[in-house]
Protein backbone atom coordinates (compact mmCIF):
# COMPACT_ATOMS: atom_id res chain seq x y z
CA UNK A 1 0.00 0.00 0.00
CA UNK A 2 1.54 3.10 -1.09
CA UNK A 3 1.05 6.14 1.52
CA UNK A 4 -0.51 9.50 0.40
CA UNK A 5 1.39 12.05 -0.10
CA UNK A 6 1.68 14.71 2.17
CA UNK A 7 -0.04 17.89 1.64
CA UNK A 8 2.46 20.78 0.72
CA UNK A 9 2.29 23.19 3.65
CA UNK A 10 5.12 25.60 3.04
CA UNK A 11 4.56 28.92 1.29
CA UNK A 12 7.47 28.52 -0.44
CA UNK A 13 7.45 29.06 -4.09
CA UNK A 14 10.69 28.55 -6.15
CA UNK A 15 10.33 31.14 -8.28
CA UNK A 16 10.13 34.12 -5.46
CA UNK A 17 12.74 36.31 -4.83
CA UNK A 18 13.75 36.29 -1.38
CA UNK A 19 15.82 39.15 0.54
CA UNK A 20 17.27 39.19 3.93
CA UNK A 21 18.31 42.10 5.72
CA UNK A 22 20.80 41.81 8.39
CA UNK A 23 21.13 44.99 10.75
CA UNK A 24 23.28 45.47 13.09
CA UNK A 25 21.70 47.59 15.95
CA UNK A 26 22.63 48.82 19.66
CA UNK A 27 20.80 46.86 22.15
CA UNK A 28 19.29 50.10 23.30
CA UNK A 29 18.07 50.88 20.06
CA UNK A 30 16.65 47.04 18.60
CA UNK A 31 13.31 47.95 19.95
CA UNK A 32 12.78 51.17 17.99
CA UNK A 33 14.15 49.70 14.90
CA UNK A 34 11.80 46.05 15.06
CA UNK A 35 8.50 49.11 15.32
CA UNK A 36 10.32 51.15 12.23
CA UNK A 37 10.92 47.63 10.22
CA UNK A 38 7.13 46.43 10.87
CA UNK A 39 5.66 49.99 10.49
CA UNK A 40 7.55 50.19 6.68
CA UNK A 41 6.19 46.40 6.06
CA UNK A 42 2.15 47.32 7.11
CA UNK A 43 2.15 50.87 5.80
CA UNK A 44 4.26 50.63 2.35
CA UNK A 45 5.76 47.32 1.63
CA UNK A 46 3.25 45.07 1.82
CA UNK A 47 0.83 47.02 -0.30
CA UNK A 48 3.38 46.72 -3.30
CA UNK A 49 3.05 44.54 -6.33
CA UNK A 50 4.85 41.53 -6.38
CA UNK A 51 5.30 41.23 -2.45
CA UNK A 52 4.66 38.08 -0.88
CA UNK A 53 5.96 37.71 2.93
CA UNK A 54 7.85 38.91 5.69
CA UNK A 55 9.60 37.59 9.05
CA UNK A 56 11.28 39.76 11.38
CA UNK A 57 14.17 38.85 13.91
CA UNK A 58 15.95 39.87 16.47
CA UNK A 59 18.60 38.67 17.50
CA UNK A 60 18.44 37.42 21.56
CA UNK A 61 21.85 39.39 22.63
CA UNK A 62 20.31 42.38 20.74
CA UNK A 63 22.75 43.21 18.21
CA UNK A 64 20.89 41.89 15.13
CA UNK A 65 17.52 42.36 13.74
CA UNK A 66 16.72 40.74 10.43
CA UNK A 67 14.41 40.78 7.89
CA UNK A 68 13.14 38.26 5.23
CA UNK A 69 11.32 39.62 2.87
CA UNK A 70 9.98 37.63 -0.23
CA UNK A 71 9.11 38.55 -3.85
CA UNK A 72 7.10 37.24 -7.00
CA UNK A 73 9.98 38.41 -8.62
CA UNK A 74 13.44 40.47 -7.89
CA UNK A 75 12.24 43.43 -10.08
CA UNK A 76 9.08 44.32 -7.71
CA UNK A 77 11.05 44.66 -4.91
CA UNK A 78 13.14 47.11 -7.17
CA UNK A 79 10.94 48.54 -8.36
CA UNK A 80 9.38 49.41 -4.78
CA UNK A 81 13.02 50.70 -3.26
CA UNK A 82 13.49 53.15 -6.45
CA UNK A 83 9.91 54.68 -5.85
CA UNK A 84 10.42 57.91 -4.12
CA UNK A 85 7.47 56.84 -1.62
CA UNK A 86 9.78 54.01 -0.40
CA UNK A 87 11.76 57.04 1.59
CA UNK A 88 9.73 58.25 4.26
CA UNK A 89 9.39 54.45 5.59
CA UNK A 90 13.14 54.06 5.20
CA UNK A 91 14.65 57.23 6.11
CA UNK A 92 14.56 56.56 10.10
CA UNK A 93 15.67 53.03 9.59
CA UNK A 94 18.70 54.66 8.14
CA UNK A 95 18.80 56.78 10.58
CA UNK A 96 19.81 53.78 12.96
CA UNK A 97 21.46 51.01 11.35
CA UNK A 98 23.29 50.39 7.56
CA UNK A 99 21.84 46.86 7.15
CA UNK A 100 23.29 44.33 4.79
CA UNK A 101 20.51 43.57 2.10
CA UNK A 102 21.23 40.63 -0.10
CA UNK A 103 19.22 38.40 -2.98
CA UNK A 104 18.82 34.75 -2.57
CA UNK A 105 17.40 32.02 -4.04
CA UNK A 106 15.46 29.25 -2.15
CA UNK A 107 17.25 25.98 -2.64
CA UNK A 108 15.64 24.06 -0.01
CA UNK A 109 12.70 24.63 2.34
CA UNK A 110 10.47 22.26 4.70
CA UNK A 111 8.36 22.59 7.47
CA UNK A 112 7.50 19.72 9.80
CA UNK A 113 4.40 18.15 8.29
CA UNK A 114 4.86 19.62 4.87
CA UNK A 115 7.00 18.43 1.74
CA UNK A 116 10.65 19.07 1.37
CA UNK A 117 11.14 21.30 -1.30
CA UNK A 118 14.19 21.23 -3.55
CA UNK A 119 15.74 23.72 -6.28
CA UNK A 120 18.86 23.20 -7.75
Amino acid sequence: MTAPAAENTDNTDDTAATFINVFPVRPRDQHRLVELLMAAHENYIRHRPGYLSTSIHRGVDGYQVVDYTRWRRREDFEAMVRDPAAVPHFAPIGELTKGEQKAYDVVFSHEKGGVARRAL
